[in-house]
């Protein structure tokens, strides 16, 4: 295999992976030595191997890194909000219709279709609900659950209450989205 590179009529050319040809400042007609009865070009050898980059030592390892997960766990507590009617058939954030009988809900960070368990702290009664949408827009609340979620907490009538968000790992979730 031949290789060309030039630039500005300086060039290497390459027939074999150990041989290189200079063709800097030489004419067609004179090799490197001056020699102009010689129809080969030149040819210098390359080392046949590269010498490895030396290596700095890692540190002495003490203490085990816990084993990645492919979802981390996540918990956070504060105000919920509820909302039904007012978006009812509209699209979410995910592109998907809403619906305010299903148990799903908006968060402003979690992925789509994470599901998580939403816990009333004031009564105790949990939910399970899917991620399918962005919000609460509300300032200081941390998520906005669907009318149907918000009866199975028993928030409904107050609007508003304090919670616990677990992000449900796929072991922890249940096959159907229920209250608690």
């Amino acid at each position: 295999m031949a290789a060309v590179i030039s630039s500005q009529g300086c060039g290497i050319i390459s027939d074999a992976p150990n041989r290189v040809v200079s063709t800097r400042g030489v004419s067609p007609s004179e090799s490197q030595t001056g020699n102009p009865s010689s129809d080969k070009p030149p040819t210098h050898t390359l080392p046949r191997e590269i010498p490895p980059i030396a290596k700095i030592p890692s540190p002495p390892e003490t203490e085990q890194a816990p084993p990645a997960t492919s979802q981390p766990t996540m918990m956070e507590t504060g105000v919920a909000s509820w909302y039904g009617p007012k978006f009812h058939g509209k699209l979410t954030a995910s592109g998907e219709v809403f619906n305010q009988e299903k148990f799903t809900a908006a968060h402003q960070t979690l992925p789509w279709g994470s599901r998580v368990k939403v816990t009333n702290l004031a009564n105790g009664k949990s939910v399970d609900v899917r991620i399918n949408d962005r919000g609460p827009f509300g300032k200081g609340r941390i998520i906005d659950v669907s009318r149907a979620a918000a009866r199975a907490l028993g928030m409904v009538g107050r609007g508003i209450t304090t919670v616990r968000v677990e992000w449900l790992s796929d072991s922890e979730r249940s096959n159907k989205l229920v209250a608690r």
